[in-house]
């Protein structure tokens, strides 16, 4: 067989990925379908999940889900349905998903607080 006959080789074959991979504009974008409504914006639902910087979890709720001491601040109470959702899940990695993206966000928001208010009382001083 002549290597040099195939349509690859003499450059005939069928093109190649040449340009760029965008859709055709009548083809909706992932995760929508025709006539389906758009989502809320993910930081109204996870405002009202979040509820502010008291604590929202009792004691007895946090020592009867089991949390930690280690893990009981602020975000504990978003902690609570995580754990619940691993144990459900069996701890697969691509379940749970909206309920780790607001626990970590709470968590870095909480983040963000205290180093605010370290650089406040530095900055008083």
């Amino acid at each position: 067989r002549d290597a040099g006959n195939t349509p690859r080789a003499s450059g005939q074959g069928p093109a190649r990925h040449q340009g760029s991979r965008r859709r055709p504009p009548s083809t909706p974008p992932r995760g929508t379908r025709e006539g389906q409504r758009e989502r809320e914006p993910h930081e109204e639902r996870e405002r009202e999940d979040m509820g502010g910087s008291a604590m929202q979890a009792t004691q007895q709720q946090l020592s009867d889900a089991k949390i930690d001491l280690a893990y009981r601040d602020f975000c504990a109470h978003l902690l609570i349905p995580l754990n619940e959702c691993r144990k459900r899940s069996y701890f697969l990695p691509w379940k749970c998903e909206h309920e780790r993206h607001v626990y970590e966000k709470c968590q870095y928001k909480e983040y963000m607080m205290r180093v605010s208010q370290q650089k406040a009382a530095s900055g008083a001083h």
